[in-house]
């Protein structure tokens, strides 16, 4: 998913690198050291890779080489451009500065600095960094970036931030934390350390978040919770379901509990309260339509009609099955034996 420049500047050694063009040759020394430079319009060619700058210079007693000025280099499925780009054969490190951009058929990387280190096959992406995927448009974007070839380990930090969007374009998901991993050539992403995902009506946050990219899920662990207009869902782990990037459904287990205002029109005069080992809930367009509890099911349910209260209603049993619209219970099912199953109404207190 980030820039490999090891592929961009590896020896071939059945090819040549070989100039094509360049207006100016001259070689001066400077300080006592010979540098040899090519100015205007300079052109390489090693094989299909084609390399283009205003000048490029090098210093022969240290292999130390510099393009500087609209830097290009282009070879079959991938470019690189770049203010400059600096290669330090002795040290096998190459350095490519200044509004740096890389394109692959799978993505495109830019930042402002990055450093590929040939002995440990590792990248460093420093300022701006952001990877836009070409497929689907998901873009992550952090201050530093490392990536880790033999691993294929992409490690990004300094406000790490994924972004996720539907098939028309629309940023649906966001996703914010401490660290972001990038594993499985960007087919995973981990985000750790005071995780936020947020989308239209939906906040979530947790110490922890997995993100399946094919599958649409994210495993959320580390006190998940997880804020839906007016409701508000936690439990021991959490699994969300996206469709199209979007939520339409989400799986809590181990002391799950949810919470949600009873009238959306007087919030906080009172709650519903939903608690069990194991919760699903359904969503159309992000809105909440159904939710199933299971393993000590307990509800504690309100019910108001045409903006009067009439009372509490308390169920348990071993599965209790809720119905919403516009974000207000419509009804409630208790399934279980009937010597296990228990409910209690409580009129309002005169």
């Amino acid at each position: 998913m980030l820039l490999l420049l090891s592929q961009l500047f590896a020896q071939n050694a059945t090819e040549r690198l070989r100039l094509v063009h360049a207006d100016v040759l001259r070689r001066e020394t400077v300080a006592g050291k010979v540098i040899q430079k090519l100015e205007g319009n300079v052109e390489f060619q090693q094989g299909k890779m084609v390399i283009r700058c205003d000048i490029a210079t090098q210093l022969l007693q240290a292999k130390q080489y510099a393009l500087i000025g609209s830097v290009e280099i282009v070879r079959p499925g991938e470019s690189l451009v770049a203010d400059t780009v600096y290669i330090y054969e002795k040290e096998r490190k190459q350095i490519a500065s200044g509004r740096v951009l890389r394109i692959t058929e799978e993505d495109s990387t830019s930042s402002d600095r990055m450093t590929f280190l040939e002995k440990q096959n590792k990248l460093l992406s420093e300022g701006q960094v952001r990877v836009v995927s070409l497929k689907d448009g998901t873009t992550l974007t952090g201050g530093r970036a490392e990536y880790l070839r033999d691993s294929q380990l992409a490690t990004v930090w300094q406000e790490p931030l994924l972004f996720m969007y539907d098939s028309v374009g629309t940023e649906t998901t966001r996703i914010d934390a401490d660290t972001m991993k990038i594993l499985n050539g960007g087919k995973e992403t981990v985000a750790i350390g005071n995780v936020e995902i947020t989308q239209k009506d939906v906040v979530a946050s947790c110490s922890r978040a997995d993100y399946l990219k094919e599958e649409q899920e994210i495993s959320l662990n580390g006190m998940p919770r997880v804020v839906q207009k007016n409701q508000t869902i936690s439990g021991d782990s959490l699994r969300l379901f996206l469709q199209d990037s979007k939520l339409s459904r989400a799986q809590v287990k181990g002391n799950a509990l949810a919470v949600s205002e009873a009238d959306t029109s007087s919030p906080g005069q009172w709650q519903n309260r939903f608690t069990g080992q194991h919760m699903e809930f359904q969503f159309v367009d992000e809105e909440i339509r159904r939710v199933d509890i299971e393993d000590q099911a307990t509800s504690i349910y309100h019910i108001i009609e045409n903006g009067e209260y009439k009372g509490q209603n308390e169920l348990s049993g071993d599965k209790i099955v809720i119905q919403f619209e516009h974000g207000e219970v419509s009804s409630v099912v208790v399934r279980s034996d009937p010597d296990v199953a228990e409910g209690k109404f409580m009129p309002p207190k005169p």
